[in-house]
């Protein structure tokens, strides 16, 4: 009888051990999912153009600034500006 409390605790423990290692693998697969969505969502030059086209300066700017990584607002509004005027013209 106590072999049989021994085998049952023995094999629930690795039974709870499979669990958590699954419940570990399954939060890194989302984190590297989310991760590399992440970085195949972040904002391009079309972007950019796109949002000249429709007329709304500033948030072009932003977009820029976030593709670039600048925080010099000035330099990122005369480069959109010139990109905006290679567009009309």
């Amino acid at each position: 009888m106590l072999w049989l409390m021994i085998f049952i605790s023995v094999v629930l423990t690795a039974i709870l051990g499979v669990q958590v290692y699954l419940v570990c693998m399954v939060r890194k697969a989302r984190k590297q999912y989310l991760q590399e969505l992440k970085e195949h969502s972040r904002p391009t030059m079309w972007d950019v153009r796109e949002t000249l086209l429709e007329g709304d300066r500033d948030l072009a700017v932003q977009i820029y600034c976030e593709i670039f990584g600048l925080e010099d607002i000035e330099k990122a509004r005369k480069d959109v500006e010139e990109i905006e005027r290679s567009l009309k013209g």
